[in-house]
This record gives C-alpha cells, structure tokens and sequence, in this order.
C-alpha cells in the first residue's frame, strides 16, 4: 500500500498559489499619448496550465452567458475546477468584456474572462492595473461614436442641396426642429424624397 499522501483541491489551488506567485507584464498598449504596459492572456495562461498540468488540476467551462450592447460584448462565464486524482471541484466564475465593431467582441470577452479568472482564482499579482486607462480609452472612442451617430448621413444633406438648388442655407436648423418633433433620419429622407417627387410632379406638370 502506498504511503503517498494525496493533496486535496484547496491543497492542489495553495500549491500552484506557491509556483505562481507574480507575473511581470509583457505587452504595451499605445492609446494617443497614453502608453502602459499590460499582462497577455498568452503569458498567464501559459504560466498557469504548466502548474496546473503539475498538480493534477483541469479547468473548463460549464455555463457562459453573453451579451452585448453597442461595440461592447460581455461574458458571464461559469468554470469547473477539477482534481484528476479525485474527481472533486469547484465552481469558479468570471467575467469579460470586449470591444468589436465586427464579430469578435464575444472572443475577445472570453480571452479577458480566462485571463482574469487565473488571475483572481490564484491571486497572482502583477503591478498597477492599467484597466483605469483601458476604461479611458473605451469611453473616448464611445463617445466619439456617439457624436459621429448625432451628425445627419451625407445622403439626407444631398438630398436637401437637391430641393434647394444647391445650396445647404437652412439645413440645420430643419434637422433639429424635426428631431424635436421625435423624427429619425430616416424619417427626415423620407419626407425630403416625397418632397423630390412632388417637385418632379409639379415641373413635369407645369412642361405639359
């Protein structure tokens, strides 16, 4: 009979705490004129699975739900920490969110939500958290989204030069009286198109 003592989980998560106990940032991040230094998810998954892999502890995830709103995807993600030696776990939970104008922002999410549950799950520290300047960062470039979302389409401003011969005199003063009447750009185009036809109308009429 083997005299080997067996770790139990909490024993097996104290001992990769041991093996791992700072991580040194590895990546730069550039922001206008802001620049800082950041941890990769590469270097934190790579340092912990080789713990891991010593211990005899499997991390997966059982549960994820996601949601998004603009460019902002984020994640809410449940993992299962598992002693191989004993089939015992935990259910260890984190959260994500990335941005994306296309279709990564889920993917990018689920990278911050794994990196941050080792970081958290074995409390590795790794200097000053750059998240207050990531922060900054994704509330520039919302609120520059959101002025760009304020300025009328290029299409509704031709359409406007097109009834008034040209010129674009009196155009912003009618977008705003009509988005106080609660329209939409697409309402204002609308309305300018009905106008176009009518005017086609008229001259075709007063040519006949």
């Amino acid at each position: 009979m083997s005299d080997e003592v067996k770790l139990s989980l909490f024993q097996k998560i104290s001992a990769v705490m041991r093996d791992v106990e700072y991580l040194s940032k590895d990546d730069k991040v550039e922001f206008n004129n802001t620049k800082y230094k950041a941890i990769s998810e590469e270097k934190v998954t790579a340092t912990v699975r080789a713990s891991l892999i010593k211990h005899g502890l499997i991390v997966i995830p059982v549960e994820q739900i996601h949601t998004k709103s603009g460019n902002l995807s984020t994640v809410d993600v449940k993992y299962k920490i598992i002693d191989i030696d004993t089939g015992d776990f935990e259910i260890i939970v984190s959260s994500g969110t990335g941005a994306d104008t296309q279709d990564k922002g889920v993917g990018k999410a689920m990278t911050y939500s794994y990196k941050y549950l080792f970081l958290r799950t074995f409390a590795i520290p790794t200097g000053e958290d750059p998240d207050k300047v990531s922060s900054a960062e994704l509330d520039d470039k919302q609120r520059k989204r959101e002025e760009e979302a304020k300025k009328p389409p290029a299409a509704l401003r031709a359409k406007w030069k097109m009834l008034s011969g040209g010129k674009i005199h009196g155009f912003d003063d009618w977008v705003v009286q009509q988005t106080k009447k609660g329209w939409s750009y697409s309402d204002m185009e609308q309305a300018l198109l009905t106008r176009l036809d009518e005017k086609k109308a008229e001259e075709e009429a007063a040519n006949a």
